[in-house]
């Protein structure tokens, strides 16, 4: 078993895209090099995507498999790395001793029977590598001096190879070269892959991110990163190796499947110079990508959608939005933070949905804790608490989300949502108030469809027969009135350009 080490600040250590999508490149040709080494050998690989490789070899070749994994990432990326794990002797299962025989040690080998001793072997080895990470005394760098010019690109490390561009040569650091090389030839392979989907699809692949978000008026990107529930559980009660590489590869085919026809959904009609997304990663169940974010919650509903069509499980999505010069890496931090608040609604409900949670941040400030961002939306009035939000939501709502924001966008003008908007700050009865007052001021026809658009508003708080106030909702059990209707403010901006 293998993890690549910190592998999030390899991809995102720089915002350039040829650099993100350089690691990412890089990262795969090291997937690629090792599936065809295990294969040599006679192994079985059971998953090597995503950074993460599981898999079984004659134990006479263990210590070669691990030196040769090693050297392919030395030599491919310099400082990127994969911990490893195996088992020691081949197949053997330690027994709990004494002391820890009625702690977790003794319930995780009680839990699988004697006669199914793979899902244990895959646990145990799973713990091992953990313990392997967490023991690590050293990790690849290169040397940096003091009075040496730095890299041009991650400003880190000592520049020592020109990188010719446009505008250009830039020195550079080895890793960073190495990265924007192999982005620069994985734009075609980005080309060549997205036109076997999509062949009538107008464009190119974006050069960097001015480029992605060419068309868009106010340079807004959306990180999304996607991850399906409870996948891990189902997969460690599989009986039989074959058995996991079996569902492994189904489950990343209909990943594929999902993220490709979610991305023809979202960009139907769509017409530019440059494409308006980049597909960073497509792990074993999980996706990154980049995106302009007037087309982030048609891409996400399309996906969660797919993603449980092709695999019959369901999915989480967290979308962090900002401007396109906020750095990336803390637009991943953010997103991770999401992703988990997201996961958690997605258990809450009745039975098994997906789930989406979202972030936009028009005054991008540094930050990798959503919460921190999310308590603009909270106050207190009078004793009671306000939250002018209700992310994240189910699947279902998310949908209804989507419609009332589109029909929010062209039903009632920009200057007037964004009063609206500063409205809900005031308060509950200021902003009812004045709201009322609006709608009593818009044409006649039009009133009818605006007060049930705030009453299906209402609904997407998820608390049925509780007290309300328009579009207000106490919470049951709790001093605290929530609202949806913030959020639809902000799709309908986001949504203005679609």
């Amino acid at each position: 078993m293998g993890d690549v080490d910190a592998i999030k600040d390899y991809v995102f250590e720089s915002s350039r895209l040829p650099q993100i999508r350089g690691a990412s490149a890089l990262l795969m040709q090291c997937e690629a090099e090792i599936r065809r080494r295990i294969r040599e050998v006679d192994g079985l690989l059971l998953v090597a995507r995503g950074g993460f490789l599981l898999a079984e070899v004659p134990a006479s070749q263990v210590p070669s498999l691990v030196q040769e994994i090693h050297q392919i990432f030395a030599s491919r990326t310099i400082t990127a790395t994969m911990t490893l794990a195996w088992e020691d002797p081949p197949g053997a299962l330690p027994p709990p001793p004494s002391p820890i025989a009625d702690g977790w040690a003794g319930r995780l080998i009680r839990a699988a029977p004697p006669s199914d001793p793979f899902p244990r072997r895959v646990a145990f080895l799973a713990a091992r590598l953990r313990a392997a990470k967490e023991s690590r005394t050293t990790i690849p760098t290169l040397e940096t001096l003091p009075f040496a010019r730095k890299c041009a690109i991650c400003a880190r490390r000592n520049a020592s190879e020109p990188l010719y561009l446009p505008g250009g040569p830039l020195p550079v650091c080895p890793i960073c070269w190495k990265r924007h090389d192999a982005g620069r030839e994985a734009r075609s392979g980005i080309r060549r892959m997205w036109r076997l989907w999509h062949p009538g699809f107008p464009g190119e692949p974006p050069q960097d991110l001015e480029q992605l978000v060419e068309g868009d008026p106010h340079g807004r990107l959306a990180f999304i990163y996607a991850d399906g529930n409870d996948i891990g559980r189902h997969l460690m009660a599989l009986s039989d190796p074959q058995a996991y590489q079996a569902f492994s590869r189904k489950i990343h085919r209909g990943v594929r499947r999902a993220v490709f026809e979610a991305l023809g959904i979202a960009l139907k009609g769509w017409h530019g110079n440059f494409w308006p997304f980049e597909l960073i990663n497509i792990g074993g169940d999980d996706i990154t990508l980049l995106i302009q974010a007037r087309y982030a919650l048609p891409f996400a509903l399309a996906f969660l959608e797919r993603f449980h069509r092709h695999t019959s499980f369901t999915a989480s999505c967290a979308i962090v939005i900002a401007d396109h010069k906020y750095p990336i890496r803390y637009f991943e931090a953010l997103a991770a933070d999401l992703l988990q608040g997201a996961k958690e609604r997605a258990k809450s409900g009745p039975g098994p949905d997906s789930a989406l949670h979202f972030l936009w941040l028009p005054e991008p400030v540094a930050g990798e804790e959503a919460d921190l961002f999310l308590q603009r939306y909270q106050s207190e009035e009078g004793g009671r608490h306000l939250r002018r939000t209700a992310r994240p939501y189910r699947l279902t709502q998310a949908r209804l989300l989507y419609e009332l924001a589109l029909e929010l966008r062209d039903r009632v003008s920009r200057s007037q949502r964004q009063q609206w908007a500063e409205a809900l700050t005031r308060g509950v009865l200021p902003s009812v108030q004045f709201i009322q007052y609006q709608i009593a001021r818009a044409p006649e026809g039009d009133r009818p469809a605006l007060w049930k658009l705030l009453e299906q508003a209402r609904d997407l708080c998820g608390f049925t027969g509780a007290n309300h106030l328009l579009f207000w909702v106490e919470e049951p059990g709790r001093a605290a009135w929530v609202t949806a209707l913030m959020d639809l403010l902000e799709w309908a901006e986001l949504l203005e350009a679609a």
